[in-house]
């Protein structure tokens, strides 16, 4: 082999060793949370509102769902069985539930509140890793479509929220209405700097409901 094509083949080979090798992202478990399929409280509108990290940590704490009709919310609007007017567009309530952490007497109940106050005073100052979570009650309001009997999904609209109501917009009504027979669930929890502290805990029955036809 000539010097040229000798000199020119090594310089290939270094550069192949040399060229940085790329590792792809790992794929988000939940691209719901990020995607817009589900509606998240806006932290710019709402302070501290259930944002996309919180969405996740409720999916990772699917399989630790409670049924505690003690601690959970109960929906107050609507009424079981009831069959909402097409317009106005309704409003959709309920109660807090238990969700504070009972705690036994003891030096544990004292080192809890010394931690909660520390991670407080994180939050405030940006948190401890540069950022906070969300601090407090929490909800997940999902719909589900009781006549859904081909194997799709029958889960019509989800809302993850820190407040104790919610009228939907103009799509998601008319997404429901257009659903049929419904059920709505409520899932209550409460986070402490992003991570979920209690919870969730839901009822074991869901409310049903219609919305009569526009």
């Amino acid at each position: 082999m000539k010097p040229a094509r000798i000199a020119l083949a090594f310089a290939a080979l270094v550069a192949a060793c040399s060229s940085p090798t790329t590792t792809p992202a790992p794929s988000d478990p939940y691209p719901s949370c990020s995607n817009g399929k589900y509606v998240l409280d806006d932290p710019s509108v709402i302070p501290n509102g259930f944002d996309t990290a919180a969405c996740r940590e409720f999916m990772k704490a699917i399989p630790s769902i409670q049924t505690d009709a003690a601690r959970a919310p109960t929906v107050i609007v609507p009424l079981a069985g009831a069959v909402l007017p097409a317009t106005p567009i309704a409003k959709f309530t309920w109660t807090p539930g238990q969700l504070a952490q009972v705690d036994p007497p003891s030096l544990w109940r004292q080192l809890r509140q010394e931690l909660v106050l520390e991670r407080t005073a994180q939050a405030a100052d940006g948190g401890a890793d540069g950022g906070g979570g969300l601090t407090g009650d929490a909800y997940v309001v999902i719909f589900r479509n009781v006549g859904v009997t081909d194997g799709g999904s029958d889960e019509v609209l989800r809302v993850m929220t820190i407040q104790l109501e919610l009228t939907p917009s103009d799509a998601a009504w008319a997404a429901l209405q257009s659903a049929g027979k419904l059920e709505v669930s409520v899932y209550g929890m409460r986070f402490d700097n992003g991570t979920i502290a209690t919870g969730p805990f839901t009822t074991a029955q869901p409310r049903t409901f219609s919305i009569a036809p526009p």
